[in-house]
């Protein structure tokens, strides 16, 4: 019996944000997600800027195809493609909260970037954003319209998020989503905070 290969959409709207899946074989996208690795590591750990480029650049592999989801995960579904979406200033209007997949273009400024990957038995949902563009909502949007994607279209219903325990924003973004502390947030031993959906 052959699996069926499952595309994630290619483009997610919300009110006030385009979600564009990554492709890594465009090299504007790979940089992308670099750049924003790169801002995640340098927030939280006291690294030089050629030590958080240097991490960026060797999460890539991990991203690129470990990360991918598991067919169980996904009703025997299996991808060949990670999910990755880089979040774009820009949305789809008044009917936010919507997968695409027509060619459209969306050329807005990148702020950030939300995916979910599987490093355990369960997926788990991270996002990182931009420092300018923080404060304003945007987190919180992009995230819940990923996790939407995957409950409501996708059928996933057990997610975790993963929270670094330092991080000024994301603990409460996690809240909004829905996801609560496990066992008063349990601790991995690279001390990321595990929050459950």
């Amino acid at each position: 019996m052959t699996e069926e290969t499952l595309q994630f959409a290619p483009i997610l709207h919300t009110q006030r944000l385009t979600l564009t899946l990554i492709d890594f074989s465009k090299p504007s996208d790979e940089q992308t997600f670099i750049t924003m690795l790169k801002t995640m590591v340098g927030d939280l750990l006291d690294l030089t800027d050629q030590e958080a480029t240097q991490n960026a650049q060797a999460s890539l592999a991990f991203y690129r195809s470990r990360g991918r989801i598991q067919p169980a995960i996904l009703r025997g579904r299996k991808t060949d493609q990670p999910a990755i979406w880089l979040v774009r200033l820009g949305g789809g209007g008044a009917d936010s909260s919507s997968s695409s997949s027509g060619p459209q273009q969306h050329d807005g400024q990148c702020i950030g970037v939300v995916y979910v990957v599987q490093r355990s038995l369960m997926p788990d949902q991270s996002w990182i954003l931009l420092p300018e563009h923080r404060g304003r909502g945007y987190a919180t949007e992009a995230a819940a319209e990923v996790l939407r994607y995957f409950r409501d279209d996708l059928g996933v219903r057990d997610m975790m998020a993963i929270v670094h325990p330092d991080s000024p924003k994301s603990p409460r973004v996690a809240g909004r989503l829905g996801y609560v502390p496990v066992e008063g947030g349990v601790m991995y031993e690279d001390g990321v905070t595990r929050l459950l959906l």
